[in-house]
């Protein structure tokens, strides 16, 4: 069966402290499924679309409960392999009243050992869209030699494809991120990331040179964000800006992923690719007006978010 959007990527166990705001004191967690690439794979499947997610998973209980919470959203998890290595998480604080503060517990985890091998052409051309992010790429070698693998097949097979830079700087170094993300933010439909991410990577933060450059390397729509400021955009050569709606901020984390599925959903669904941007930013500030990555994600059907919303 044609998907509309394939992705792969470490999910999460998120661990967050809910009698107090800071993890030093807390005693009380709530958990929660999340990660960059189930984040924009939820967001399709909200806009009605379908959407299938691989990972290795580990042989624990947190696997099994994180694969049954991507299900109950209706994404297809039935490629997803199960090794003999722990699942990933991540212990942060809600950040009402300090900070966001995040640990990782991912360092050879399960998903680290997703390898090329994992990624077959039927994956890949048995969807409408395949999506990758720089995540990837930082918790492993063979993480980053599959993302590079997919994103290379994808164009060879007509398939669409995207790419968040998406920098982690507890996973690596900015140097060790801009040799890897560097040639792979190439050839691709649509091209993701924030200000200081195109720094790192392209070496410039200046908007309109560094997009242009990203449109002259094959990324037909570059986007560099900056949380509720304009987004700024160029898509083949025109360059533009965007205004996010303007929301009161409860927890930006996994806003940025909304935007993205957001964006390609409108995508999908036809739209032009400026309307597709302005989509994407609508579920992106949900998002953020709400506490959770997958909280306010928009629901809405053939890629189209409600207008009831």
């Amino acid at each position: 069966m044609k998907v509309d959007l394939f992705t792969f990527g470490e999910a999460l166990s998120v661990f967050i402290s809910s009698d107090t705001d800071s993890v030093l004191t807390a005693t009380k967690y709530e958990r929660v499924t999340a990660g960059a690439e189930v984040n924009v794979a939820v967001a399709l499947a909200r806009l009605g679309l379908n959407a299938e997610y691989f990972s290795r998973f580990g042989m624990d209980e947190l696997g099994d409960v994180m694969i049954a919470d991507i299900a109950a959203e209706g994404v297809a998890v039935s490629t997803v392999k199960r090794v003999p290595f722990f699942t990933a998480a991540m212990v942060r604080n809600p950040g009402k009243d300090a900070p966001v503060g995040i640990s990782y517990l991912r360092k050879g985890s399960a998903a680290s050992t997703i390898e090329p091998a994992d990624i077959t052409d039927q994956m890949i051309s048995s969807a409408r869209w395949v999506h990758t992010t720089g995540i990837t790429c930082a918790i492993s070698m063979s993480g980053a030699a599959a993302v590079a693998h997919t994103l290379l097949r994808a164009k060879a097979l007509g398939v669409k494809s995207s790419f968040d830079l998406n920098l982690r700087r507890k996973l690596w170094s900015d140097e060790d991120a801009a040799k890897t993300l560097n040639p792979l933010a190439s050839n691709v439909e649509f091209l993701i990331g924030g200000e200081g991410e195109y720094e790192v990577v392209f070496g410039s933060k200046d908007a309109k040179s560094v997009l242009k450059d990203a449109n002259d390397r094959g990324c037909v729509i570059a986007v560099m964000t900056n949380g509720d400021q304009p987004l700024r955009y160029s898509i083949n050569g025109e360059y533009g800006e965007v205004i996010p709606p303007k929301v009161i901020a409860v927890d930006p984390v996994g806003s940025g992923d909304a935007f993205t599925g957001g964006t390609i959903a409108g995508l999908l669904s036809g739209m032009d690719p400026l309307a597709a941007l302005r989509q994407g930013t609508r579920s992106g500030a949900s998002v953020a007006s709400m506490f959770g990555d997958w909280t306010g994600l928009p629901t809405g059907s053939g890629g189209v978010i409600n207008e009831n919303r």
